[in-house]
């Protein structure tokens, strides 16, 4: 048996998640685990990035560049599948509008210290994720969390360059739940 096959059956019993790259296809990437194959094809289990079943692919196996197997991406797929239910809940988010030239400031203000919900800022048409740490007149501290929850430390910009916010949304609750696993499983 090829590795390749063996790499499929594995995933088949143990309904362990496997990433499936295409030829010639910059979006071929499915992340699932094997229901079946034969010779000719493949049907898998296809979850979207927030943990949720997403209909069966079939699939020729010429059509397959490589597989991914046991990696990180698998490894925090298979966190969010099994706490997506948890990623759809949103507790409530009480933020106050204050009519000021300084709004940002105050925003930041609000957010500083929250270790439990992950703001994205807009800053000079860029997202950046994470905790704000300590809010001063000009500028604050920013910790910076990776799409897959990784910590990827502090930063200090000016609360001028920032020009607009997004808090707890689903993709900063997935940050945030990848970000505690990770800190867990430390």
């Amino acid at each position: 048996m090829s590795i390749f096959n063996k790499i499929l059956e594995r995933s088949k019993l143990n309904k362990e998640l496997i990433g499936l790259w295409k030829y010639n296809d910059d979006e071929g990437f499915w992340c699932g685990y094997v229901i079946d194959y034969n010779e000719n094809l493949v049907k898998i289990q296809h979850y979207t990035k927030y943990g949720k079943k997403d209909g069966i692919i079939i699939a020729q196996i010429s059509d397959i560049q490589s597989v991914d197997f046991n990696d990180e991406y698998e490894k925090v797929m298979q966190c969010v599948i099994d706490y997506s239910n948890e990623l759809e809940k949103e507790d409530e988010t009480n933020i106050l509008l204050i009519e000021s030239e300084d709004w940002q400031f105050e925003l930041l203000k609000q957010l500083e210290g929250n270790l439990d919900k992950i703001t994205s800022l807009e800053i000079n048409s860029s997202y950046f994720s994470g905790f704000i740490i300590e809010v001063s007149e000009t500028d604050f501290i920013f910790h910076c969390v990776g799409k897959l929850g990784e910590d990827e430390g502090l930063v200090i910009y000016r609360i001028e360059d920032i020009t607009g916010f997004r808090i707890n949304d689903i993709d900063n609750r997935k940050r945030a739940m990848l970000y505690k696993w990770r800190k867990s499983s430390l």
